[in-house]
């Protein structure tokens, strides 16, 4: 979780085991571009993170509801700044990710522009 200090542009990121560490509004836009460019790396030209040996088809694991949640809740709200929908907006492969998990699953989003 993060949580903004606006005032003061420092982010209080909470870590493993509860702990909170403070950080930067840049480390925390270079933390997400760094996640954004492995996620896009890691699903390559694949619907989701993993397929099925056998038949070669996408599996929508635990994996790929975390990530597009989290990925859901950042596109669709509305955040005081968008830098970090930008950085992610970047990586149109995640957009893309998101629309293909929608579409096998008769989800329903409505993107806010950026």
């Amino acid at each position: 979780a993060v949580v903004s200090t606006q005032s003061t542009g420092v982010y209080r990121l909470v870590a493993s085991q509860g702990q909170w560490h403070d950080i930067s509004s840049e480390m925390l836009m270079a933390e997400t571009k760094d996640v954004a460019g492995a996620l896009t790396e890691r699903l390559g030209d694949q619907g989701t993170f993993f397929r099925d040996r056998d038949t070669g088809q996408d599996l929508v694991t635990e994996l790929d509801c975390l990530v597009y949640g989290h990925l859901n809740a950042i596109f669709m709200t509305k955040l005081p700044s968008y830098r970090m929908k930008r950085a992610l907006g970047l990586h149109s492969r995640l957009i893309e990710y998101c629309k293909y998990v929608e579409s096998k699953h008769g989800l329903r989003a409505q993107r806010e522009r950026s």
